[in-house]
């Protein structure tokens, strides 16, 4: 049966974790259903067809009170229309479907205890920002039993449970997929040198890469410490992200550390497939990070891993003995140092590399589709059923 499927994401684009899992995952429907999205924005360049629906961007601050009309302006659009599914990637008010991305606002206030706790409630009190977003999260939360959600992790899920009480039935976690493709094909040595190059590295060089554009939450303050007492002149750092507005700050940190001829800032990288192709290993002590993608495409590329565990990284629920080096305190710099010195062991990484591809070529976008399907169909299914 062929579906309507309404998708709503703020921007339909291909940097960031839930814009890029929205992307991916929208793209497969739409070669079996009727897809319309809902955004701001989007860049799309691809066979498939999709319907886009913009809707209007009065303002990009506070961020509460866009969220607010962003969910109002999706509610009019929607109700214009006929859907089989509304499936949301946003926090909106109306929906069948909802993709969690990352735990609950309200876990500012619930994850304090005592004094702490007391002090953090008294000041949302007095906060019409905490206030407007506590609201909207229990709008979304709120018992329905037609509602539906998807969690991208074991941890975001158990957060919302344990935050608002929802049923288990209510949920189904699907993890990230990553893109299995001609993309992945390995660089001849005279290209990577080439391209290295392009990029102060030299061709000799012990290449660590790291994504991220919240560099603080990313774990980077970490990293960037630990690569200083590395000891290591032909170890090299390329750090993709934009820094939430902090770059400056960074680019002083590393010449405070002495750092300037061995890490590269990179930027935002709309397609970072090349950087894999060109580094050695990937690293990410990430200290908050539900599900990120770069790890596991980073595997599909046969680079080695190394990442905080999965309290920290949603990604690492799905790791196994000798997949990915895991960091049990992403806050340490002595482990972070210990991690980048096994990665750069040939036996070690060698092993990684292995067994990390064969992971990711289990967890990929096809897989996220049909599994994504199939809640489609059981929430149809019980729709009809409470007509």
């Amino acid at each position: 049966m062929k579906l309507r499927v309404a998708v709503i994401i703020k921007r339909f684009v291909t940097t960031g974790g839930a814009e890029r899992y929205a992307y991916e995952l929208t793209r497969r429907i739409a070669r079996d259903h009727e897809v319309h999205v809902f955004a701001h924005e989007w860049d799309f360049h691809s066979e498939e067809k999709i319907i886009f629906h913009k809707l209007k961007n009065p303002i990009n601050r506070p961020t509460w009170l866009k969220q607010w009309i962003f969910s109002l302006n999706c509610m009019k659009a929607i109700e214009k229309e006929r859907f089989d599914i509304v499936h949301t990637h946003e926090k909106i008010f109306k929906f069948d479907i909802m993709t969690i991305h990352s735990p609950c606002f309200r876990s500012y206030l619930t994850n304090k205890k005592g004094i702490l706790k007391a002090i953090k409630t008294l000041t949302t009190i007095f906060s019409i920002r905490k206030i407007a977003w506590l609201l909207l999260e229990w709008i979304q939360f709120r018992y329905d039993s037609n509602k539906f959600f998807i969690a991208v992790s074991e941890n975001v899920m158990e957060n919302v449970i344990n935050n608002y009480g929802l049923k288990n039935s209510s949920f189904r976690i699907i993890y990230p997929g990553v893109e299995i493709s001609d993309k992945l094909s390995p660089l001849t040595p005279k290209e990577k040198g080439e391209m290295r190059r392009r990029y102060g590295v030299e061709p000799d060089d012990t290449v660590y890469l790291f994504v991220g554009s919240e560099f603080k939450r990313k774990g980077l303050d970490t990293l960037l410490y630990a690569f200083s007492i590395l000891e290591d002149p032909n170890s090299k750092l390329l750090v993709v992200g934009d820094g939430g507005g902090r770059l400056r700050d960074y680019r002083e940190k590393v010449r405070n550390y002495g750092l300037e001829g061995r890490v590269r800032f990179l930027g935002l990288v709309k397609d970072p497939h090349f950087l894999y192709g060109i580094s050695d290993a990937l690293i990410l002590p990430t200290l908050s990070d539900p599900s990120p993608l770069v790890p596991i495409e980073a595997m599909a590329h046969g680079l080695p891993v190394a990442m905080s565990e999965a309290q920290f990284c949603g990604a690492s629920e799905h790791i196994k003995a000798g997949e990915a080096i895991l960091i049990k305190n992403p806050l340490d710099p002595y482990e972070v140092k210990s991690a980048l010195l096994s990665l750069s062991q040939r036996d070690i990484s060698s092993a990684l590399s292995q067994k990390g591809r064969a992971l990711a070529e289990r967890l990929n976008w096809d897989s996220v589709y049909k599994e994504t399907l199939s809640v489609y169909q059981e929430v149809v299914e019980r729709k009809r059923e409470n007509l």
